[in-house]
């Protein structure tokens, strides 16, 4: 829910040429793919170890992008100050905010952690005026107040007292770090996006960055289970490397062709499918209820991404928005 979300602008002349129906048909199997990621992730966090999963998450996901940028590889920051933006993305963005998001959905439901994953857009949008002072419309923030309640339903699962209480599903509250953190990292991602620093390169760096700084996890994790928790099931790790490569690397460099050709704000209704789409799966797959309050939930959450994104200012703050919003799973 993933920096990928940072996505790809290098890609080829003939992306160009992609005419909107085309890239509309194409987001929606990124959002096919974003919506399985929930659900996935979850089967094979029964399976592999927490940190050796991230671990090789991360690397398949750096590998692919060294595919699709390999003619590029030779881009570096040129100073320290970007430096700074590309290491704060990739720390904030993938290093802690994958951890968060793992560690949700290993304490929570799938479909809730999608349905808080998909106020992406309106965080987003919140925290570029908190921020960058992008102003914020009538529709908008009405859009954020209900996507927020939306998510606030599903948390406290309807019941105040559970705020008056301080008591919360440990996993819940691990998926809003995951979002929030998502929203952090943004700053560090425009600022660079900002000196024209190609946003591929950062994810690249980013993915790779994280399978460095998990690999130690990793040999700590191996040694207390004596090299013996690797599961040695072909289909789980062919269901592992789709999920390192194509929700969490192809999957973003689709979608910011997307917001390239359509706009973040149309790109945003799309978030509207993540949940049906992991809500489907869930049932499916892990059987798991479908309950009244997900449900309101995904109404209100929906409801405030389609009302979020009609943003009616200028040109140039859409345009500003087109090159670097993004959203990572």
């Amino acid at each position: 829910m993933v920096l990928g979300e940072i996505g790809v602008n290098i890609l080829t002349k003939e992306d160009e040429n992609l005419n909107q129906t085309r890239i509309k048909w194409i987001l929606l199997l990124v959002i096919v793919m974003w919506g399985s990621n929930f659900v996935i992730t979850k089967i094979l966090l029964e399976s592999f170890p927490f940190w050796t999963l991230l671990f090789f998450r991360n690397l398949f996901a750096a590998i692919a992008l060294i595919w699709v940028v390999r003619k590029f590889l030779f881009i570096m920051p040129k100073n320290k100050k970007v430096w700074g933006y590309v290491l704060g993305a990739s720390v904030i963005g993938v290093v802690i905010n994958n951890a968060f998001f793992q560690f949700g959905l290993k304490y929570t439901l799938a479909t809730n952690a999608s349905l808080i994953m998909g106020l992406t857009p309106l965080a987003t949008a919140l925290i570029s005026y908190l921020v960058f002072s992008v102003p914020l419309h009538r529709k908008q923030m009405l859009g954020i107040s209900l996507g927020f309640f939306g998510v606030s339903l599903v948390v406290l699962e309807g019941e105040i007292t559970n705020l008056i209480n301080l008591s919360f599903n440990i996993g819940d509250l691990y998926i809003v770090g995951a979002l929030l953190t998502f929203s952090v990292s943004f700053i560090f991602i425009k600022k660079a996006t900002d000196i024209k620093f190609p946003p591929a390169i950062i994810s690249l760096y980013a993915y790779s960055l994280s399978s460095i700084c998990y690999f130690p996890m990793v040999i700590w994790e191996q040694t207390m289970k004596g090299w013996s928790g690797l599961p040695t099931s072909l289909l789980l790790w062919v269901m592992l490397i789709y999920v390192g490569v194509f929700p969490t690397g192809i999957g973003n460099m689709l979608w910011n062709r997307g917001i390239s050709i359509l706009g973040p704000g149309q790109c945003a209704i799309f978030m509207n499918g993540i949940p049906l789409v992991a809500a489907i799966t869930s049932v499916l797959v892990l059987d798991e209820p479908i309950l009244a309050l997900q449900i309101i939930g995904f109404l209100f959450i929906g409801s405030g991404v389609i009302l979020g994104s009609q943003n009616s200012g200028p040109i140039a703050v859409k345009k500003e928005e087109k090159e670097t919003t993004s959203v990572t799973m």
